[in-house]
């Protein structure tokens, strides 16, 4: 009886030291996947909230932002915790962060050094720590636990701990890749080898169900309080019933137009890349988006649109692709950015907090962490968060205006982008703007060349005054003045031809172009397009001013014997032209002093009498 006794005692203690030293057998390359009705029951599983939420225990909206320079040498950066609703610092905490912050309900986990530490929420003072034996690849955790992903030789552990104690509660072992995890509700996520997403329940370490899919890889996760989402680059997937079937066109499946001017811009961290493991670069090119639970067709976005954080600026778009609206952060970057489903949140550099409107782009809040050291990154905990501040004015034009004359040549295609959409907008204010672009000797020519065919495509008859004006400025030499791109405003004024146009400010633009007519300093190329100018829009009044031009200049050894001259004149005097203006072209054609290509123009232009 005693070694019956004693055997049993050894198998159980084998059996401890299996469970303590061993792992689950959830990651295998064989295994049930796609099973509607798994799926099903592991949604149902789920703890989650009746609304959209905060993690955290006390449900209040907060930002844990990580800045560089601590007091310490050996400790180089500084957890800044901060809540949202009343705009007050809750603590800071210097520590050695090495990762991206995660929240759980009452404490905080990140890697510091080569361990995992949480911190209690509402002190920062540190809970547990616990050693990483291997490579971090990422943590997750929700209400009640905290969970890690990390690779010892060519094995990739799933560990889940306490959150209040850290007490490891199960590990799982895979022999292929697992990527970093998210969680919420007692469930966790885990991409396996860029295949599949394993669904796993966080009390035990049981695999529920996983999902593979069939169009594209899985290396990317999004969790909010409600709503999961998984994809890639490429598009996401609305983690539902309908995910079962890992076909795009027959799950709740998302991808936005992201302009080319926005290379880069991703839908989330990639989770299988060790360099976003922290924070970095790729957190500012960043889709934000939530959506409508539906029960067939693609993933219904909310507020029919989408918005994108790419470095200084946040743009909302609608869902055919078009630009909305324009924010553009003053003088530094946004290194962080979340939509809550009322508000796009972002961080920047400097400590600023700013929330807008995902519709409009209207601040809603504007708050800042009152810190001198340089923001690294943050994590906002906000779903569902909304600010009782009332909007401050839509500048939509000012914001684009303010992305077309930024200065940093890193963002000269998104300049291109915001002089897009504004000149996709009515009204003088906005020709001004766009001429003012063509006149900063710093902007790179690429954008100038872009401006000058939005201001020929635009045809906004309220702009004429506005082009009249850039026209004041002529060459003078004692003065040391040129006019500011005289070719593309003659270039836009000639693409007004044909629309109502007000008398006078045809009056006053033809007296404009004719000084330029006039003037011997006006180079050729620009003369060309003043002659398209007049003759688009002169109705007649302009003939006279051109016909003299031809006299003045019909045997002149340079512009007489220019052929884009040539055509410009003879095309506006034939074509906008009556007989007397025919009959003028014919006697210059038979003058000897003609310069010979001269009237051979004229003669092919009028063709057989």
């Amino acid at each position: 009886m005693r070694r019956r006794a004693s055997l049993c005692s050894l198998g159980i203690a084998l059996q401890l030291v299996v469970v303590a030293c061993g792992g689950k057998a959830v990651f295998r390359l064989s295994s049930d996947e796609n099973n509607s009705y798994e799926l099903g029951q592991s949604l149902q599983r789920r703890q989650l909230p009746d609304a959209p939420t905060p993690v955290n225990e006390s449900h209040t909206p907060r930002l844990f932002a990580l800045t560089a320079g601590g007091p310490k040498p050996q400790t180089m950066k500084t957890i800044v915790a901060y809540d949202l609703a009343s705009g007050n610092v809750l603590w800071k905490a210097d520590a050695d962060v090495q990762s991206r912050i995660t929240v759980g309900g009452n404490f905080i986990i990140a890697l510091e050094g080569r361990q995992l530490v949480a911190r209690d929420q509402t002190r920062g003072a540190p809970r547990w720590r616990i050693g990483v034996p291997g490579t971090f690849v990422g943590a997750a955790a929700d209400r009640d636990r905290a969970y890690i992903v990390y690779r010892d030789g060519s094995t990739w552990w799933l560990v889940a701990y306490d959150g209040d104690s850290g007490h490891q509660l199960w590990k799982s072992d895979a022999s292929g890749a697992l990527g970093a995890p998210s969680a919420h509700g007692g469930v966790v996520y885990v991409p396996f080898l860029k295949q599949w997403l394993s669904i796993v329940d966080g009390k035990t370490g049981a695999q529920l169900t996983r999902i593979r899919n069939l169009d594209q890889e899985i290396s990317t996760l999004r969790v909010t309080s409600r709503a999961a989402y998984f994809g890639s680059k490429q598009g996401m997937f609305e983690l539902d019933a309908r995910s079962a079937s890992g076909a795009r066109d027959q799950a709740t499946y998302g991808q936005v137009k992201i302009p080319a001017q926005l290379e880069g811009t991703t839908y989330g961290r990639e989770a299988y890349d060790p360099v976003q493991l922290g924070y970095t670069a790729a957190d500012r090119k960043r889709v934000l988006w939530t959506s409508t639970p539906v029960e067939t067709g693609p993933m219904k976005l909310g507020g029919d649109g989408y918005v994108i954080h790419y470095f200084r600026f946040i743009l909302g778009f609608g869902l055919d692709g078009g630009l909305r609206w324009a924010y553009s952060q003053p003088r530094v970057e946004l290194v962080a950015s979340d939509h809550t489903g009322h508000v796009i949140v972002g961080l920047s550099t400097a400590g600023d907090i700013v929330a807008l409107e995902p519709q409009t782009g209207a601040v809603r809040l504007r708050r800042s962490l009152r810190t001198t050291a340089p923001v690294l990154g943050g994590t906002f905990d906000a779903d569902g968060w909304s600010p009782s501040s009332q909007s401050e004015p839509i500048e939509t034009v000012s914001a684009l205006v303010s992305i077309a004359r930024d200065r940093d040549a890193r963002f000269d295609r998104v300049k291109e982008l915001a002089v897009n959409a504004l000149a996709r907008l009515p009204g003088p204010e906005v020709t001004s703007q766009l001429l003012a672009v063509l006149a900063d000797d710093r902007a790179p020519q690429r954008l100038k060349d872009t401006v000058v065919d939005l201001l020929v495509a635009r045809r906004d008859p309220g702009s004429l005054p506005v082009l009249t004006s850039q026209l004041a400025i002529q060459t003078d030499y004692l003065a040391q003045t040129e006019p500011d791109a005289l070719g593309p405003v003659a270039k836009a004024i000639s693409g007004l031809g044909g629309l109502p146009l007000e008398p006078k400010a045809v009056a006053a633009a033809l007296v404009a172009l004719q000084r330029h007519l006039d003037a011997p300093s006006t180079a050729t190329p620009d003369l060309v397009q003043v002659i398209a100018a007049m003759a688009a829009i002169g109705g007649g009044a302009e003939r006279l001013a051109l016909g003299s031009h031809l006299l003045l200049y019909h045997a002149d050894d340079d512009l007489g014997a220019d052929v884009s001259w040539q055509k410009a004149i003879v095309i506006a005097l034939e074509r906008k032209g009556g007989p007397a203006e025919r009959e003028l072209l014919r006697q210059v054609a038979a003058d000897p002093r003609t310069r010979p290509s001269l009237a051979t123009t004229i003669r092919d232009v009028l063709g057989p009498d």
